[in-house]
């Protein structure tokens, strides 16, 4: 989840952006001192570390030993920029790649070189039909944005994917909702798209040579059945909201309101050490954010700390540092777990209100080197999927994934 910004041209934008990547670095620094007696996993040896490049994933020994490659602003970079799972789909969004497949139990990429060329693909949403994901241009980063969408391909605002989706069936992405839909001139690009409710929320941003504007609208594009039509040339209806309304919708949580099976991970946990995460809660649409800081951020005044995963089999949570929380429950080969029949049971009401009675354990994932983080996260079966990347502020260099063993892990921590 990136920052809310509201700004009047690119330039504040980025502004803003550097302030909040500078406050996120020292705000993770002063609570990482109360992690550092956690067991490191490397020795366990239960765990295989991935890199990316422009043609897809290879193994490697270490994060440090892929290729270089150019520093690019994080929305033109190679990167896994959001991963989840629902009942029966479990993948990663690789921006300017395609969509990381875990379902199977072995990652899959699934390249798109036509969708995924020149667009920042960043947001991943699990509907009744599937994962469906969110394309726009970064006009202050891409510079081939203006010309791109001005080619002969792009005069017609239908061909201008909006939401796709993939179906792992067919292997393929197709687009669900285009630009055209909304109604918006070229130059404008849906920055931002939430769902609330029944409806969803977008920030429009609109730049014409050097002038910048921002507009905040609202539409019902949902079926009864909470899927996305297909697209086709047809205007949805939208109404404007101002920007309030769209910041009050980016609002975290508090953690104290978040599932108890989550609240449980951080039960141990100092109270000196704040952070938000951004949880995915299997079968729901979009992921949530909590806040567990003593003083609640100002609407737009925050970042992400940390991920969270929340099941019916259990619940974890990644901090960029590779600390990971987790109920034991995950740290068992499928065929121990009691649980199994129980999320079975539960699958269609979601995550269970009661905590988890199995406990919770904490480690630390292999350290990465300095400069490198751990970012979105998913767990498929008893194999935990963790991105990293090497990062300069807003810049992204060399980038993967680790896969880790958890039931190797369980076994031997």
């Amino acid at each position: 989840m990136k920052p809310f910004k509201h700004s009047l041209s690119a330039s504040s934008s980025f502004v803003m952006f550097m302030i909040l990547a500078m406050m996120a670095f020292l705000f993770f620094s002063c609570g990482k001192s109360n992690q550092e007696a956690l067991q490191e996993i490397t020795k366990l040896k239960a765990h295989q570390w991935y890199y990316f490049n422009h043609r897809g994933f290879y193994p490697v020994a270490l994060p440090q030993e892929a290729p270089e490659v150019a520093e690019k602003p994080w929305t033109e970079a190679i990167r896994i920029s959001a991963a989840g799972n629902n009942i029966s789909d479990n993948c990663a969004l690789v921006n300017r790649l395609g969509i990381l497949d875990f379902t199977s139990g072995r990652p899959e990429l699934f390249r798109d070189v036509m969708l995924f060329d020149n667009v920042t693909a960043d947001t991943l949403f699990f509907t009744t039909d599937g994962p469906v994901f969110h394309l726009y241009q970064n006009t202050h980063f891409n510079q081939q944005s203006q010309g791109y969408l001005l080619t002969p391909s792009y005069e017609d605002s239908f061909s201008r994917p909006l939401l796709a989706r993939f179906d792992r069936n067919q292997k393929l992405c197709t687009p669900v909702l285009t630009y055209g839909n909304m109604n918006l001139p070229l130059e404008s690009q849906i920055t931002s798209i939430i769902p609330q409710g029944k409806k969803w929320l977008g920030a429009v941003k609109t730049q014409k040579k050097d002038v910048v504007n921002f507009k905040y609208i609202t539409f019902e594009a949902l079926d009864k059945d909470g899927s996305i039509p297909e697209a086709s040339k047809k205007i949805i209806p939208t109404t404007d909201i101002d920007a309030d309304t769209f910041r009050q919708a980016q609002r975290p949580t508090p953690l104290k309101d978040a599932p108890i099976l989550l609240q449980q991970l951080f039960a141990q946990v100092p109270d000196s050490f704040e952070f938000y995460i951004s949880c995915r809660e299997e079968g729901k649409l979009a992921q949530v954010t909590y806040d567990n800081t003593k003083n609640q951020s100002p609407a737009g005044g925050y970042l992400a700390q940390g991920r969270g995963y929340l099941s019916p089999a259990g619940a974890s949570a990644l901090f960029p540092d590779g600390t990971v929380y987790i109920t034991k429950s995950l740290l068992t080969e499928p065929s121990d777990k009691n649980a199994e029949g129980e999320a079975a049971q539960q699958q269609n009401t979601g995550v269970p209100v009661s905590p988890s009675t199995s406990g919770v354990i904490a480690f630390r994932l292999p350290k990465l080197p300095e400069g490198f983080s751990y970012g979105e996260f998913t767990i498929q079966g008893h194999t935990l999927y963790a991105s990293w990347e090497e990062t300069d502020f807003y810049k992204t260099a060399r980038s993967g994934f680790i896969s880790v063993d958890l039931a190797a892990i369980g076994k031997q921590l």
